[in-house]
């Protein structure tokens, strides 16, 4: 047990957990499913998910922090210990770059998520640690081509420029970027996101499964 203990700790001064998130905002989050679900209902499931999330990262022993792409100030983030920051940059990959960045200069292993991907939890989080102890860059491949987690260890590879974020080929290009610079990466098990109604539907499945 003592061992398991000093494992821990001295991966929790190593070890850093970045949350990219928006505040749950009506009419600003789940865009796609308010057809399904209106602007409260939308917001609502937003914050379920991110909740979720902040939570479990609160009663864990990672370090943590929540980077908001607008409205940091929320009072939605109140409920969590996460320390706070502004996104940085004019698109997804400039955001992702800055932040990594910024973690390695005060982490060795730095993992990045997102808040809308219901099976990504702390032992997926675990996962991707164990991962960059014998690999540099980490990925959580999504079911839409994309990717839902990514870590680094020592220093961000520059893999973020000339991606069409957000199209079906994020990861692929992703990994071809880390091909050719040689990186080792390791790619976790698929996870997905709730971004559409048939995602919904998925969602709704798998809650009902969990209860």
């Amino acid at each position: 047990m003592a061992a398991i203990l000093t494992e821990m700790k001295h991966r929790t001064s190593n070890s850093l957990v970045q949350v990219f998130t928006r505040a749950p905002v009506p009419g600003e989050v789940k865009t796609r499913l308010i057809p399904e679900l209106g602007e409260q209902g939308a917001a609502s499931l937003h914050a379920d998910l991110a909740g979720h999330l902040l939570g479990s990262l609160d009663e864990s022993e990672l370090a943590a922090e929540v980077w908001v792409s607008s409205d940091a100030d929320h009072p939605f983030f109140d409920q969590f210990s996460a320390e706070r920051r502004d996104q940085q940059g004019s698109g997804l990959g400039e955001r992702m770059s800055f932040a990594l960045e910024d973690g390695l200069s005060r982490a060795t292993n730095v993992v990045l998520i997102g808040t809308d991907l219901p099976t990504l939890d702390l032992n997926y989080v675990e996962s991707a640690f164990d991962a960059l102890e014998s690999h540099e860059v980490v990925l959580g491949p999504a079911v839409d081509g994309g990717y839902g987690l990514i870590g680094v260890s020592g220093s961000a590879p520059a893999i973020f420029s000339g991606i069409a974020w957000g199209g079906p080929a994020v990861l692929a290009e992703t990994c071809r970027k880390l091909n050719e610079l040689r990186c080792r990466y390791r790619l976790l098990p698929l996870i997905w996101d709730v971004d559409t109604p048939e995602d919904l539907v998925r969602y709704d499945a798998w809650m009902e499964a969990q209860n």
